[in-house]
């Protein structure tokens, strides 16, 4: 499941997945769309969750959080 929300001109791309011995990862990556092109950085949270929901909405809340506080662009970040 994935969720995709704007927030302060990015992107968030909110994503989970079901887990095989149960519950959700959730993951997230922020887009910044600009003139030539589009700059993506993805990040990971650890942990689990009961539904993909929760998973979406931790997705999307870390998502914002990243952006307010910043963060660096254009590469992958393990555990947020």
């Amino acid at each position: 499941m994935k969720n995709r929300c704007g927030y302060k001109g990015y992107v968030i791309e909110a994503r989970s997945h079901e887990l095989r011995d149960g519950g959700f990862s959730a993951e997230f990556s922020i887009e910044e769309h600009d003139g030539t092109g589009v700059t993506e950085a993805q990040f990971y949270l650890p942990g689990t969750y009961p539904s993909q929901e929760l998973a979406i909405a931790a997705a999307t809340q870390a998502g914002r959080q990243k952006i307010d506080v910043g963060f660096e662009r254009g590469r992958a970040v393990v555990n947020g």
